[in-house]
């Protein structure tokens, strides 16, 4: 028969236990205390969480701060998608300094309308050089609304394409001869054309003459300062 009694086993299970903190083992003092709670017998220790993990947290919530207004807040950063796409908007956007003639008419101009590669070409130059004047969406800022029926020196697509190769001075809107090969004006009038009829977040009122829906069979226009 042992020597150990029931009420003494039964005392040993009921007293809280204390062990050395993990710090004694760096030389510190103090002890972990048992936390009053119990489940289902477990007993957790009064241990405080590692400073490196503590410093790990607090400064990825400061990082997150500066990181979500630059990324969400404040426009002014790229997200995941947006940087992809802008990267492969350039990419098409080289390729078609390289595809060679493209005529400059209406016909060319509305099939490039439909082809979403080459009009991810023109989107990215249309964001990196028009959108200061006539906003990223097209609806217009210091420059007229490109949304709308309403044109000014344009009846036909390739109105567009001239508009955008010579500019017009007296109106402010400066030309891109010398900054664009022909296939790639080509594209960005294409761009700018599909731009009709799409809804902007803040649409400036219309300007110019209202004129018919996009046709092959249109009057080109004749160029006026208005």
């Amino acid at each position: 028969m042992s020597d150990i009694s029931t009420h003494d086993v039964a005392a040993t299970l009921e007293r809280p236990e204390r062990r050395p903190h993990a710090a004694d083992a760096h030389g510190a003092s103090g002890e972990a205390e048992l936390l009053p709670h119990d489940c289902d017998g477990i007993r957790e220790y009064d241990n405080p969480m590692p400073f490196w993990w503590s410093a790990i947290f607090w400064a990825t919530f400061i990082f997150s701060v500066p990181y979500f207004v630059f990324y969400h807040a404040g426009g002014v950063g790229k997200t995941l998608s947006e940087g992809y796409e802008s990267e492969v908007g350039a990419f098409y956007e080289q390729q078609a300094a390289k595809l060679g003639d493209l005529k400059a008419d209406d016909e060319t101009i509305l099939a490039l309308m439909s082809d979403d590669k080459k009009m991810l070409a023109g989107r990215t130059m249309f964001k990196a050089n028009c959108a200061t004047c006539h906003a990223p969406d097209g609806g217009g800022r210091t420059g007229p609304n490109l949304t709308d029926d309403s044109y000014i020196n344009v009846r036909a697509p390739k109105d567009l394409y001239k508009v955008i190769k010579g500019g017009v001075i007296a109106k402010g809107m400066p030309s891109w001869e010398k900054r664009y090969s022909d296939p790639q004006l080509v594209l960005l009038a294409a761009y700018v054309a599909g731009l009709r009829g799409t809804t902007p977040a803040s649409a400036k009122e219309a300007q110019g003459e209202k004129i018919a829906e996009w046709s092959v069979a249109a009057k080109p226009a004749a160029e006026t300062n208005e």
